[in-house]
């Protein structure tokens, strides 16, 4: 089975998707560690938003039980996707060229279309930084890239 997550969406629901199936991924896997060996701190980055990167991280010395803390799998997944939620601001539009406005302004009418019982709702909101992303919305991944500062740093990809 594969990963299913459209980041677009409104909710977050990733999915399990196979020949013939879907299941939504379930409260225990989301709590396994993101990666293998688990770590407490990363940071990802998508090419169209660098600006904004998802940060991730527990203390060094943070311990539960004697077991260590991790990154799990939904934290990183409900970390990306509530920070492309997250509404921009003016300053941020007004930072944009004329043809990026254009492509953004019509990814953001695409995604309140999409989901037309929220449509007025998810428009009302403005746009977003998922929106930067110009359609490309389906989670594909993450790939890791070089480590600095002490993070562990992700490229997510999508598609």
């Amino acid at each position: 089975m594969n990963l299913y997550f459209d980041l677009a969406s409104p909710s977050f629901s990733p999915l399990w998707i196979g020949p013939g199936q879907t299941a939504p991924i379930t409260p225990d896997e989301l709590r396994e560690p993101a990666v293998d060996p688990s770590i407490t701190r990363m940071r990802i980055s998508h090419d169209a938003i660098p600006d904004w990167p998802v940060v991730i991280q527990y203390p060094d010395n943070c311990t539960a039980n004697i077991t260590p803390f991790h990154i799990t799998l939904g934290e990183v997944l409900y970390l990306i996707h509530s920070s492309l939620h997250t509404q921009i601001t003016h300053q941020d539009w007004a930072r944009l060229s004329m043809s990026e406005e254009t492509a953004i302004a019509r990814a953001y009418t695409r995604r309140c279309k999409s989901v037309p019982s929220t449509a007025k709702e998810q428009a009302s909101q403005g746009v977003r930084r998922i929106d930067y992303l110009r359609g490309k919305h389906i989670f594909r991944g993450l790939i890791r890239t070089h480590d600095e500062d002490g993070f562990y740093h992700w490229k997510l990809i999508t598609s």
